[in-house]
């Protein structure tokens, strides 16, 4: 019978970049991540992965997981996206017709 996943395997599989597993593993036995903190990892990594930085130049950007983790990086929020205003959205719409916001 396979054992269950450990969690820091969890946390490896969901990270996009494979490289500097065994030193991501000491840094984990280190901070020893709660329950709670490893499922904050796992959230962050839902959204981080598809960041701009970490898409770009087929993923050069993305730190590796020990940096990752001596950083505390899953504490990061995402990136604001600009929002467009009601007055620039008139616009559009008055170039561009309705059609333009569906």
């Amino acid at each position: 019978m396979n054992e269950p996943m450990n969690d820091f395997e969890r946390v490896w599989q969901a990270y996009p970049r494979k490289t500097g597993k065994g030193a991501a593993r000491k840094r984990w036995a280190k901070l020893q991540p709660d329950a709670v903190t490893i499922q904050k990892m796992l959230d962050a990594l839902a959204w981080q992965r598809y960041q701009p930085q970490w898409l770009k130049d087929g993923g050069q950007f993305i730190p590796h997981l020990a940096t990752w983790l001596n950083q505390e990086r899953w504490d990061d929020e995402p990136m604001n996206v600009p929002q467009i205003g009601q007055k620039t959205m008139n616009s559009l719409r008055a170039i561009y017709g309705d059609d333009y916001t569906h």
